[in-house]
């Protein structure tokens, strides 16, 4: 059931709503015929009704009007349900998702190659920004490979009003410091950057890392794609130990 606005959710919730995000959706053509496509799991745990929102941030460029926005998609799910979306990301574009939740609500997104040869998908939780790295931090991605079989794939979101500026460092696997570069995200941004260790002049690397910090809080994954099949691995950033 939808309803037609966010004063409505709150309304129904008598609670303060949160934010949510799923750093990265797609729906589009990819590289080497690979056609990229989200669907989006939304549960409540509760017992009660639930009431939750979505807007789209596109990819490349700034979305500060969009992180105000009010949702103009607001649907209802009755208590302990579960429902799948595959239309919240408009075909040919990728970019993030915003979402407005009710408490108790639980949301999560699964990326997967439709054109693949192995049925496989990388799940990707929706976050707080309590929960991005956190500003100064250095947070690492590990097992990242490059080759003529697999190249790496990153992602970088900011999820704040403020915008942030993050810095890349790659490290090969004897510790070798392929270089550093700092890259701009405007308030909502999501920048994606392909076969990022061979813009760093990587040809080979089967466990390659990025040390990553920035001026803000921001989310950043990598995805390594094996091209023989299609499949993408998801890698998140560690904390070293000692440091969390």
């Amino acid at each position: 059931m939808r309803i037609t606005s966010l004063a409505g959710l709150l309304l129904a919730t008598a609670l303060s709503a949160e934010e949510l995000f799923v750093p990265v959706a797609v729906q589009k053509q990819g590289q080497e015929g690979a056609w990229w496509n989200t669907e989006v799991w939304v549960v409540n745990t509760t017992g009660s009704v639930a009431h939750w929102g979505v807007v789209f941030l596109p990819a490349g460029q700034g979305n500060a009007e969009l992180l105000r926005q009010e949702p103009e998609r607001i649907e209802e799910l009755a208590g302990f349900a579960s429902a799948v979306y595959t239309d919240l990301v408009p075909q040919g574009e990728l970019g993030a998702l915003r979402f407005v939740v009710s408490p108790g609500v639980v949301v999560a997104a699964r990326i997967y190659n439709a054109s693949g040869r192995v049925s496989s998908g990388q799940v990707i939780p929706a976050l707080s920004r309590q929960e991005a790295v956190r500003r100064g931090e250095v947070v690492h991605l590990t097992g990242l490979r490059r080759s003529a079989q697999f190249r790496t794939n990153v992602l970088l979101f900011c999820p704040g009003p403020e915008g942030a500026t993050v810095r890349l460092r790659v490290v090969g696997e004897r510790g070798e410091v392929y270089g550093e570069q700092t890259y701009g995200l405007a308030p909502g941004g999501l920048l994606p950057l392909d076969d990022v260790l061979l813009s760093f002049g990587v040809q080979r690397a089967e466990a390659a890392r990025i040390e990553a910090s920035g001026s803000a809080p921001f989310f950043l994954l990598a995805s390594v794609v094996d091209s023989r099949s299609g499949a993408a691995s998801l890698h998140w950033p560690q904390r070293p130990a000692g440091s969390r």
